[in-house]
Protein backbone atom coordinates (compact mmCIF):
# COMPACT_ATOMS: atom_id res chain seq x y z
CA UNK A 1 0.00 0.00 0.00
CA UNK A 2 2.74 2.41 0.98
CA UNK A 3 6.39 1.89 0.08
CA UNK A 4 8.97 3.02 2.60
CA UNK A 5 11.28 5.72 1.35
CA UNK A 6 13.76 5.42 4.21
CA UNK A 7 14.44 1.70 4.50
CA UNK A 8 12.08 1.26 7.43
CA UNK A 9 11.41 -2.39 8.38
CA UNK A 10 8.10 -4.03 7.49
CA UNK A 11 6.65 -4.03 11.00
CA UNK A 12 7.68 -0.44 11.63
CA UNK A 13 6.22 0.51 8.26
CA UNK A 14 2.86 -1.10 9.12
CA UNK A 15 2.78 0.72 12.45
CA UNK A 16 3.53 4.05 10.79
CA UNK A 17 0.83 3.47 8.20
CA UNK A 18 -1.68 2.55 10.92
CA UNK A 19 -0.77 5.65 12.90
CA UNK A 20 -1.21 7.82 9.83
CA UNK A 21 -4.51 6.15 8.96
CA UNK A 22 -5.76 6.81 12.49
CA UNK A 23 -5.31 10.54 11.92
CA UNK A 24 -6.60 10.63 8.35
CA UNK A 25 -9.70 8.49 8.92
CA UNK A 26 -10.63 10.51 11.99
CA UNK A 27 -10.21 13.79 10.13
CA UNK A 28 -12.05 13.07 6.88
CA UNK A 29 -13.77 9.68 7.29
CA UNK A 30 -13.19 6.39 5.54
CA UNK A 31 -14.99 7.31 2.32
CA UNK A 32 -13.14 10.58 1.78
CA UNK A 33 -9.78 9.20 2.91
CA UNK A 34 -7.39 8.11 0.18
CA UNK A 35 -4.39 5.80 0.13
CA UNK A 36 -2.32 8.75 -1.05
CA UNK A 37 -3.36 10.84 1.96
CA UNK A 38 -2.49 8.04 4.39
CA UNK A 39 0.89 7.45 2.77
CA UNK A 40 1.64 11.16 2.74
CA UNK A 41 0.79 11.38 6.44
CA UNK A 42 3.18 8.48 7.09
CA UNK A 43 5.84 10.11 4.85
CA UNK A 44 5.87 7.12 2.52
CA UNK A 45 5.42 6.90 -1.24
CA UNK A 46 2.52 4.79 -2.46
CA UNK A 47 4.52 2.74 -4.97
CA UNK A 48 3.11 0.22 -7.42
CA UNK A 49 1.99 -2.59 -5.08
CA UNK A 50 0.06 -2.93 -1.86
CA UNK A 51 2.86 -4.49 0.12
CA UNK A 52 1.44 -3.74 3.56
CA UNK A 53 -2.36 -3.85 3.23
CA UNK A 54 -4.45 -5.31 0.44
CA UNK A 55 -6.94 -2.44 0.41
CA UNK A 56 -8.14 0.63 2.25
CA UNK A 57 -10.83 -1.47 3.93
CA UNK A 58 -8.23 -3.96 5.18
CA UNK A 59 -6.23 -1.06 6.60
CA UNK A 60 -9.34 0.38 8.23
CA UNK A 61 -10.34 -2.92 9.86
CA UNK A 62 -6.84 -3.60 11.16
CA UNK A 63 -6.69 -0.09 12.56
CA UNK A 64 -9.97 -0.57 14.45
CA UNK A 65 -8.74 -3.85 15.87
CA UNK A 66 -5.45 -2.31 16.96
CA UNK A 67 -7.20 0.61 18.70
CA UNK A 68 -9.51 -1.77 20.53
CA UNK A 69 -6.79 -4.23 21.52
CA UNK A 70 -4.69 -1.37 22.89
CA UNK A 71 -7.50 -0.13 25.13
CA UNK A 72 -8.31 -3.67 26.29
CA UNK A 73 -4.67 -4.17 27.26
CA UNK A 74 -4.75 -0.98 29.32
CA UNK A 75 -7.86 -2.11 31.16
CA UNK A 76 -6.60 -5.66 31.70
CA UNK A 77 -3.27 -4.36 33.01
CA UNK A 78 -5.07 -2.23 35.59
CA UNK A 79 -7.20 -5.11 36.83
CA UNK A 80 -4.27 -7.53 36.95
CA UNK A 81 -2.28 -5.00 38.97
CA UNK A 82 -4.72 -4.62 41.83
CA UNK A 83 -5.80 -8.27 41.62
CA UNK A 84 -2.23 -9.45 42.17
CA UNK A 85 -1.50 -9.92 45.88
CA UNK A 86 2.15 -9.04 45.28
CA UNK A 87 1.27 -5.76 43.62
CA UNK A 88 1.47 -2.43 45.41
CA UNK A 89 -1.47 -1.10 43.39
CA UNK A 90 -4.31 -0.15 45.73
CA UNK A 91 -7.55 -2.05 45.30
CA UNK A 92 -10.52 0.34 45.01
CA UNK A 93 -12.94 0.02 47.90
CA UNK A 94 -16.03 -0.02 45.70
CA UNK A 95 -16.52 -2.28 42.64
CA UNK A 96 -18.19 0.67 40.92
CA UNK A 97 -14.86 2.49 41.14
CA UNK A 98 -13.24 -0.42 39.29
CA UNK A 99 -15.81 -0.26 36.52
CA UNK A 100 -15.30 3.51 36.32
CA UNK A 101 -11.51 3.17 36.16
CA UNK A 102 -11.68 0.48 33.48
CA UNK A 103 -13.97 2.70 31.43
CA UNK A 104 -11.57 5.64 31.72
CA UNK A 105 -8.61 3.52 30.59
CA UNK A 106 -10.55 1.97 27.71
CA UNK A 107 -11.94 5.27 26.42
CA UNK A 108 -10.49 7.03 23.39
CA UNK A 109 -10.48 10.71 22.54
CA UNK A 110 -12.44 12.15 19.63
CA UNK A 111 -9.85 10.90 17.15
CA UNK A 112 -10.41 7.36 18.37
CA UNK A 113 -14.19 7.53 18.71
CA UNK A 114 -14.87 8.66 15.14
CA UNK A 115 -13.32 5.66 13.32
CA UNK A 116 -15.07 3.27 15.71
CA UNK A 117 -18.41 4.91 14.95
CA UNK A 118 -17.74 4.85 11.24
CA UNK A 119 -16.93 1.15 11.09
CA UNK A 120 -20.39 0.40 12.48
CA UNK A 121 -21.99 2.52 9.75
CA UNK A 122 -19.92 0.74 7.12
CA UNK A 123 -20.93 -2.63 8.58
CA UNK A 124 -24.60 -1.76 8.12
CA UNK A 125 -24.02 -1.06 4.42
CA UNK A 126 -21.37 -3.55 3.37
CA UNK A 127 -21.85 -7.31 4.03
CA UNK A 128 -18.12 -8.01 3.87
CA UNK A 129 -17.39 -5.33 6.44
CA UNK A 130 -20.33 -6.59 8.52
CA UNK A 131 -18.85 -10.09 8.72
CA UNK A 132 -15.44 -8.78 9.76
CA UNK A 133 -17.04 -6.43 12.29
CA UNK A 134 -19.09 -9.20 13.90
CA UNK A 135 -15.96 -11.31 14.33
CA UNK A 136 -14.09 -8.35 15.77
CA UNK A 137 -16.94 -7.48 18.14
CA UNK A 138 -17.21 -11.06 19.41
CA UNK A 139 -13.51 -11.00 20.30
CA UNK A 140 -13.91 -7.64 22.01
CA UNK A 141 -16.86 -8.88 24.07
CA UNK A 142 -14.85 -11.92 25.14
CA UNK A 143 -12.00 -9.65 26.26
CA UNK A 144 -14.37 -7.45 28.23
CA UNK A 145 -15.99 -10.47 29.87
CA UNK A 146 -12.56 -11.75 30.93
CA UNK A 147 -11.54 -8.38 32.38
CA UNK A 148 -14.80 -7.95 34.29
CA UNK A 149 -14.64 -11.53 35.52
CA UNK A 150 -11.17 -10.96 36.94
CA UNK A 151 -12.31 -7.78 38.68
CA UNK A 152 -15.38 -9.42 40.17
CA UNK A 153 -13.42 -12.41 41.45
CA UNK A 154 -11.03 -10.02 43.20
CA UNK A 155 -14.02 -8.80 45.22
CA UNK A 156 -15.56 -12.23 45.67
CA UNK A 157 -18.63 -11.09 43.73
CA UNK A 158 -20.79 -12.72 41.10
CA UNK A 159 -22.80 -10.75 38.55
CA UNK A 160 -26.56 -11.05 38.65
CA UNK A 161 -26.59 -11.57 34.90
CA UNK A 162 -24.58 -13.74 32.50
CA UNK A 163 -21.03 -12.54 31.84
CA UNK A 164 -21.70 -12.26 28.10
CA UNK A 165 -24.71 -10.04 28.78
CA UNK A 166 -22.75 -7.90 31.21
CA UNK A 167 -19.94 -7.46 28.69
CA UNK A 168 -22.43 -6.39 26.03
CA UNK A 169 -24.03 -3.83 28.38
CA UNK A 170 -20.61 -2.38 29.21
CA UNK A 171 -19.52 -2.19 25.57
CA UNK A 172 -22.76 -0.59 24.44
CA UNK A 173 -22.56 1.90 27.29
CA UNK A 174 -19.00 2.84 26.29
CA UNK A 175 -19.95 3.25 22.66
CA UNK A 176 -23.10 5.30 23.24
CA UNK A 177 -21.54 7.56 25.86
CA UNK A 178 -18.48 8.17 23.68
CA UNK A 179 -20.60 9.15 20.70
CA UNK A 180 -22.84 11.39 22.83
CA UNK A 181 -19.79 13.14 24.25
CA UNK A 182 -18.28 13.75 20.80
CA UNK A 183 -21.60 15.12 19.53
CA UNK A 184 -21.69 17.42 22.56
CA UNK A 185 -18.25 18.75 21.61
CA UNK A 186 -16.46 17.35 24.66
CA UNK A 187 -12.68 17.12 24.75
CA UNK A 188 -10.80 13.96 25.75
CA UNK A 189 -11.36 14.62 29.46
CA UNK A 190 -15.06 15.23 28.90
CA UNK A 191 -15.46 12.06 26.88
CA UNK A 192 -13.70 10.05 29.56
CA UNK A 193 -15.79 11.60 32.32
CA UNK A 194 -19.11 10.86 30.64
CA UNK A 195 -18.14 7.30 29.76
CA UNK A 196 -16.89 6.69 33.30
CA UNK A 197 -20.00 8.15 34.91
CA UNK A 198 -22.40 6.08 32.83
CA UNK A 199 -20.36 2.90 33.10
CA UNK A 200 -20.00 3.26 36.87
CA UNK A 201 -23.76 2.94 37.15
CA UNK A 202 -23.33 -0.66 36.03
CA UNK A 203 -21.48 -1.20 39.29
CA UNK A 204 -24.84 -0.93 41.05
CA UNK A 205 -25.54 -4.41 39.70
CA UNK A 206 -22.95 -5.72 42.13
CA UNK A 207 -24.03 -3.77 45.22
CA UNK A 208 -25.62 -5.53 48.15
CA UNK A 209 -29.23 -4.66 48.87
CA UNK A 210 -28.11 -2.65 51.91
CA UNK A 211 -25.83 -0.57 49.67
CA UNK A 212 -22.56 -2.27 50.56
CA UNK A 213 -20.03 -3.74 48.09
Amino acid sequence: MCDSVDGTGREATRNRVLGAAYEVFAEVGIDAATVEAVCAQAHFSRGASYSNFASKDDLFLELIEKVTNDRMRRAAGFVHAFGDASSAAPMPADPADVVRAIAEMATEDRTGVLPMAEVRIRAMRDPSIAEAYRTFKDRTLAQIADILGLALRAYGLSPRIASATLARIVLETWETASIDAVIAGEDAAGISALVAARTAEIGLLFADEDGGG
